[in-house]
């Protein structure tokens, strides 16, 4: 009996112990995955302008986000890849083959009344996403 009593005892401390750590991680990729986030939102920052073409008014000289996958405004509307920023990150390592997740953004344009006509008076609606590995 009293055999019993230990084993279950071990086991139900080791399931405690277990949980947290993995718990532990979770936590940790949420909040690296949260600032990786912040950061993006932070540099797409610099590239608000009404003239991206221009090079005094728009880093990089048109407005392009170096490492995006698309090639024009950082702020052009449609879907953008900034999963560069996640490179130097390695506690978002996991899952397949230890595959970092996937970083994009989707910016919509949004009438504010300059106009919808155009891509540069347009206000624009950016929504975030940050995708794990199975």
């Amino acid at each position: 009996m009293a055999t019993m009593v230990a084993a279950m005892t071990a086991t139900a401390v080791f399931s405690v112990v277990l949980s947290s750590q993995v718990g532990g991680v979770r936590s940790d990729k949420r909040e690296a995955a949260s600032m990786a986030v912040k950061a993006a939102q932070e540099q797409l920052r610099v590239f608000v302008t009404a003239v991206p073409n221009e090079a005094g008014f728009s880093p990089n000289a048109g407005g392009h986000w170096a490492g995006d996958s698309n090639a024009g405004w950082a702020l052009q509307s449609g879907n953008h890849n900034v999963s560069f920023l996640l490179d130097k990150m390695p506690q978002l390592k996991g899952g397949p083959a230890d595959a970092l997740p996937t970083l994009t953004y989707r910016v919509q344009n949004q009438n504010c009344g300059f106009g919808l006509n155009t891509e540069n008076t347009s206000c624009k609606q950016v929504t975030f996403t940050i995708t794990f590995p199975q």
